[in-house]
Parts: structure tokens; sequence; C-alpha cells
């Protein structure tokens, strides 16, 4: 159509075409200037809601018939909120101008709408832009030449023609004043009525280039939450606080920039893990961050301490978060994990009968490899020739009472003081070295859930220290955490349905598990599962990472404006685990984890993990919600 020798004039709608918001139009983005007037005035009034009754004001106004103009400037806007709600004229011009300055804050370039732009171009015809906006031509301009457009002829504006696309007339205007006949204007916009049904009644020609967030609409990218809160959680009301919005606005925007992309309609986000990562992952994530900081500055956290692997993402996310906010204390990041900590997990030898294991799956051989932090070499040949439980059988799984009987032979038979002691001592003093040491006042981060973990490393360091997890598992924390006198705060305030291995998954190091210390205290890494285990998990944080920065980048000033409570923020990715589709589930195709201690295997499936616990659940949402 470009080419076409009919074409003489090729015309380009500016936002969600050329341009690319990263918050709605509106009032979400009118919100954001709310802490802008509180910094200039004292009045206690909603600056956003002012902004957009105002602006709704005048066009009442021209509906009735009071203005000469189809269309209102930014400069009536703040004429109108300085007359009407009596703001002085330097506040209102100061407003102005940050809502000018946020629009190219907010405003990039769409690669879609950048790359037909810089074709035209090259067809060495006319390029105008044609836009229905309240901001000035001189302002669209400078917004265009910011993002790399540059070349075109004329920029025709409604403010300042004050005739509108809407009812055909600007097309009208562009027609007469760039001396052409109407088919011989091709005009590209993102309106299905203004910018193709329109000018399409008036002879022009039009090409659609639909808006990145009705193709992420259209999707069905968004179904998931909707299922899942469908008879406690008002989701309708979760998605007007701002930074579940802005979330869902950057996803589309950044998925859909190509609306003509290839997408499974059978998922709900394409088979694709990045795509997971950075609509999903990354808002739970960052809420998790920001739930962080907020309680680091309540309880005065002097230190962050991230525990491996779990901590690994929301660790990447805190030191991003510390890039624009100095003030964060440092964190590190330290090698253990349960079985690590066994030797301070486990006090007593009594306390062996509640080793967290899982019975069922664990063999004999694999006990005995998980207890050397307690005996010496020859374990299992001494309670073989001195044990008084013969129920216990090699190479299987125990039941209850052949687990006890085999935990009494090992008690009796191969349990050494001597041993345990040195290796809690070694524990205890990986815990206090320098660099990724425990420290008075620091806080602890893990994924949960039931506080032996945050118990031992107490113990272990003799520190008092804060605890912040995921979730808790209920009753067990409680009981740890009244046992150890440690404060536990959890993200979210329930135990999830899906499994805490899956979310782990997201949220690890991809790379192999310590379990234990040597005498030198170097960590000790177990080989893990083979490769594929970290590819889909590499991918959905990278998702995440980008998602985090950008959203940083642009709104870190803006913290209070941005927010959203925890639950909101984790509703996206808890949704994915919950209804996670058949075609989506092929990204963990694959996909081996390990979880030695509790499971007692090191190639657990996490596809088929993810099935069995879906099949058990109830599926509340009904055919209505597919």
């Amino acid at each position: 159509m470009m080419v076409s020798p009919d074409v003489r004039v090729i015309s380009f709608d500016v936002f969600d075409t050329l341009l690319q918001r990263k918050v709605d139009a509106g009032e979400p983005f009118f919100r954001l200037l709310n802490r802008r007037f509180r910094e200039k005035s004292s009045a206690g009034l909603d600056f956003g809601r002012m902004r957009r009754e105002a602006e709704g004001a005048l066009r009442r106004e021209i509906i009735r018939g009071e203005r000469d103009k189809e269309d209102v400037l930014l400069d009536d806007i703040y004429e109108y909120i300085e007359k009407f709600y009596g703001i002085p004229s330097q506040i209102a011009d100061e407003m102005k101008l940050e809502e000018e300055a946020l629009e190219s804050r907010l405003n990039s370039a769409r690669k879609a709408g950048k790359e037909l732009y810089q074709y035209a171009l090259s067809t060495g015809k006319k390029i105008i832009v044609t836009s229905d906006m309240y901001l000035s031509a001189s302002s669209v301009e400078h917004l265009l030449c910011e993002e790399g457009y540059s070349g075109f002829d004329r920029i025709f504006v409604s403010s300042e023609c004050g005739l509108r696309k809407i009812t055909g007339n600007l097309y009208n205007f562009v027609v007469k004043e760039m001396g052409v006949a109407p088919e011989e204007i091709l005009h590209i916009g993102d309106n299905r009525e203004s910018d193709i049904e329109i000018p399409e009644k008036l002879g022009m020609k039009t090409a659609w280039l639909p808006s990145a967030g009705e193709k992420y609409r259209e999707a069905g990218c968004s179904h998931q939450p909707e299922k899942m809160c469908r008879d406690l959680v008002n989701w309708e009301a979760s998605l007007r606080e701002p930074g579940v919005a802005i979330a869902r606005k950057m996803a589309a925007n950044m998925y859909f920039d190509d609306p003509f992309r290839d997408f499974a309609p059978e998922s709900d986000y394409n088979c694709d893990p990045y795509f997971v990562g950075y609509a999903a992952l990354g808002p739970h994530v960052l809420g998790l961050v920001r739930w962080l900081c907020d309680n680091i500055h309540r309880d005065n956290v002097r230190k962050m301490v991230f525990l491996a692997r779990d901590g690994y993402l929301p660790m990447q996310v805190y030191n991003l978060m510390r890039s624009y906010y100095p003030e964060l204390p440092e964190a590190s990041y330290l090698l253990t994990s349960r079985i690590a900590l066994l030797p301070v997990i486990i006090r007593e030898p009594s306390d062996l009968y509640q080793i967290p294991v899982d019975k069922s799956y664990h063999t004999p051989e694999e006990m005995l490899r998980l207890l050397r932090f307690c005996s010496e070499d020859g374990a299992w040949e001494r309670m073989q020739e001195k044990g008084t439980y013969k129920n216990y059988k090699s190479g299987e799984g125990f039941t209850a009472d052949s687990f006890n009987g085999f935990i009494y032979d090992f008690i009796t038979c191969a349990y050494s003081r001597e041993v345990h002691d040195e290796k809690r001592r070694i524990v205890s003093e990986y815990l206090l070295r320098n660099g990724e040491s425990i420290e008075d006042g620091c806080a602890v981060f893990d994924s949960g859930y039931s506080g032996r973990i945050a118990a031992a490393v107490k113990e272990a360091s003799g520190k008092d220290i804060y605890v912040y997890y995921i979730h808790s598992d209920g009753s067990s924390c409680f009981m740890n955490e009244a046992e150890a006198d440690i404060k536990i705060r959890t993200f979210l305030d329930f135990s999830p349905y899906m499994e805490s291995t899956m979310r782990e998954y997201a949220y690890l190091e991809p790379k192999a598990s310590c379990i234990g210390y040597t005498d030198n205290l170097e960590p000790v890494f177990d080989c893990g599962p083979d490769a594929g285990y970290s590819d889909t998990a590499v991918s959905m944080q990278k998702g995440a990472l980008d998602y985090v920065s950008e959203f940083l980048d642009a709104f870190h000033d803006y913290e209070k404006e941005t927010s959203c409570r925890a639950l909101s923020a984790a509703i996206p990715f808890e949704a994915f685990l919950r209804y996670c589709s058949e075609a989506d589930r092929h990204m963990f195709d694959g996909v081996m984890i390990d979880d030695e201690l509790w499971g007692g295997r090191r190639d657990i499936d996490l596809n088929y993990l993810m099935d069995a616990r879906i099949s058990k659940l109830p599926q509340y949402a009904g055919k209505n919600n597919e």
C-alpha cells in the first residue's frame, strides 16, 4: 500500500501506533502527578482526579456547544484547574510542565510502528502525523523526535486544529491542507473506529496496526487470575491498583508490540518462559522485594541475607532496588540448604525420629548418606551386625514402623556425638565468617516454610535475626518460631495450593545445591540434575529481571503511586501455577529438579509434579471460566 503509485501521502496515528506508554492513558497516568502536586502545594486534593475532572468538564462544554472547537488544549485544561479549583497560577503552570515531562518519560517508540514509519520514509512520499490529542503539535513533535522519528512533513493535532479524527473533520482538514484527494492518503493507526472506519468512509486508504493492549486481551493472557479469584478476591478491584495495571500494560507492550506474531490459541503465555517471567513472575518478585524493603525499614534491619538457592532471584531484584535506593542495607548470598544445616537442625539423637523427610521415598542407604554428619564410616555394617530391628530392607522405602526401627538402630549402633559436634562447629563458623556472615539485626530471606532453617541459622550463629518468608506452613512454623524466639514475617499470609517446589524452581539459582562444608569452610555441592534443569528457569528469570529493571527505570521515584497489595502482585504467577494450560506446561518438558532431603530424589520431573498436584485440586472455576 505504501509503494502504490495511487498513494501520495502516508499518515500515522501517534499514541499506541508510533509511541507506547508504560501506563494507561487517563486516570492511571494522571495519578502519577499527585506526588509532585503534594510537593508544591499544601492542599489535600487528589490532583489526578482533579486533572481528569477538568478535562471532562471542558469536553462536556464542547458537547453542549459552548466551545467553538471539537477538542481542548492542555493549556485550556490547566486554565480551568487554576480558575475553578483555585490553584495558584504558578503551581498550575508547573504542573502542566510536569505532565509534559511525564509524557516524555513514559512514552517510548513502538518497534512495529517505527519499522513501518522508516519504510514509509524510504518511499520518498510525504509523511504526516495525525492525532486526536490535547497536547500541542510542538509537544507531540518533541515526543516523536526523542524516540528517533524525523522527516515528517506536517503534524496535525486535534487540540490545535480544533477538529477531531473521530468526527472525520480533522481528516477533511488534512485533505485540504495537503492538497490531495482522500484516496491518495494512506492512514495507519490502532483505533478501529477513528483510524480505520471513519477515514474509510471519507474515501481514504487505511491500514490497521492493532494496539498491543488489544492483542494482549484477545490472546487471553489475563484470564487465569480471574479464574483463581472467582469466589474470594475481587480481582476487578485489584486491576485498579496502579502496580497491577502497570504490569499488564508493560507486558502487553513488550509481547505484542508486533500484533501479528504467532500465538498458540490454546495457551495463555504462548509456551514462552520469558513471557511468563516478564508478565507474571516479574510482578511477583517485584512485589515480594518491595514488601521486603517495607519490613527492612520497619524492623531497622542492618543487613539482608538471602539463602541459597531460593533467594537467588529475589537477591538480584533487591540489588536492582539498591541501585535506586542506596539507603537499603547491603545484601549477601549464603550458600546453605536444609541438608547443609542438618547438624544444627538435629540437636539431639532423639530429633532424628522427626528428621524432615518423606519416609516412603527414602531407603536405608539414602538415609545413611544424609546422616553422615553424625556417624563414622562403617555405620551400615555396624547396624547390620548389632541392630535389633530387621524390618527395614536395603533398597526399599520405609514404613512408619520400619523407619523408627532404623533410627533406633542407628542411634544405638552408629551415632557419633563427636562427629556431630564437629559438624555443628563447622556450620557455625561458616555462618559467622566474613562476607556471607550472619550478624545481629540482620534479616534472612528464604522461601519458607516450617521455620526449621531459620531456627537453625539463629542457633548456629548465636545472633538475633529477622526472618522473611514467601509463606509459612502454619502449625510447624508457629511452633519453631516460638521455640527459637524469632519473628517470622510472610509475604503471603496463607499457604498456596500449588507445590512450593514449582515456586522455588522459578526463584532458585540454576546450579547445584550446597549440601555441606569442608573443614576449611568451603561449600560442598551436590551434582544436581543434568542438563535441561536450568534452561526454562534462566529464561523465566531473565524475563522477570527485564520487567523489574524497566519498571524501576520508569517509576523508581513514584513508589507509592505505583504500588499494589502483596496478594495482587502475587496472583498472576500463582494463577499461572494453579491453572497452567496443557500447552504452556510444555515449557517444563525435560525439566528435572532435586529434593534429596524431603523427597529423597534428585530427578523429579517438574511437569509430572505439576500435573499430579493439579489433578488433586478442586476445579472450582468451572467451564464458564475456562
